[in-house]
């Protein structure tokens, strides 16, 4: 089991993608490949994440609705692998506007700013509502690059006033359930490019009346959608028209 872990957080090298397609079409149905190569540092990525995770479960915000509730960093994180395709989607979409929300503890948002940093351009606008959070994912994402606007504070609320122009891609991964899911999607939506990608996180989460599957389920068959695939069971990605 720990050395299932290891690599699943680890690995330095590349990731193989299980796929999943539900709509095959748009630029991801032509262009999603099986495999993509390791993100740009990461390695270095990887070392922060570790350091990060020794500083020992951190307090929930109150939103999450457990009352003395505590994560460990590394029980909130997106996976290496995840990490690689984060970076192969901005390398291959050049994207102006990468949009997050929530922050964690800054691992994704190191993913995209590597590569970011590596085709020198575009910046990535992370949302947190959990400012002890924040912090910490400041601090980690800024290492990295310093292509970035933090703000603490919840997405629906903020994104008016922070993110003035379209959104290219966007990263889903705060509170995870229906009410919460569909209403990011719908701010989201109409501030997104034309063939805009949209990332969402833990489609498999199971927590009692959660509903995660069926936003999946209910996103995905949307008529704006062109293309939408699961990968690994844990992601939903989609563009939308």
């Amino acid at each position: 089991m720990l050395t299932s872990l290891r690599r699943i957080f680890s690995s330095t090298s590349g990731s193989t993608l299980d796929l999943r397609w539900k709509k095959r079409g748009g630029w991801l149905g032509r262009s999603l490949v099986d495999t993509v190569p390791a993100a740009p540092r990461k390695k270095e990525i990887e070392a922060i994440a570790r350091a990060t995770n020794e500083l020992g479960a951190q307090r929930l915000a109150v939103e999450y609705g457990e009352v003395g509730g505590t994560r460990k960093p590394n029980g909130v994180r997106c996976t290496s692998q995840c990490g690689d395709l984060f970076a192969w989607l901005v390398q291959r979409r050049k994207p102006d506007t990468v949009v997050e929300f929530g922050s964690a503890f800054g691992v994704s948002g190191m993913y995209f700013a590597a590569g970011l940093d590596a085709i020198r351009h575009g910046d990535l606008y992370s949302f947190e509502i959990n400012r002890e959070w924040a912090d910490i994912a400041e601090r980690n994402i800024r290492s990295v690059s310093e292509r970035l606007t933090l703000t603490r504070g919840a997405f629906e609320d903020q994104v008016a006033a922070i993110v003035l122009g379209t959104i290219d891609l966007a990263f889903v991964d705060a509170i995870h359930t229906y009410d919460f899911v569909m209403r990011q999607f719908d701010v989201l939506r109409p501030r997104m490019t034309s063939g805009g990608i949209i990332i969402f996180d833990d489609i498999d989460f199971k927590r009692p009346n959660a509903r995660m599957a069926e936003a999946w389920e209910e996103i995905a068959s949307k008529d704006n959608v062109m293309g939408a695939v699961e990968i690994w069971n844990r992601l939903g990605v989609v563009e939308v028209s």
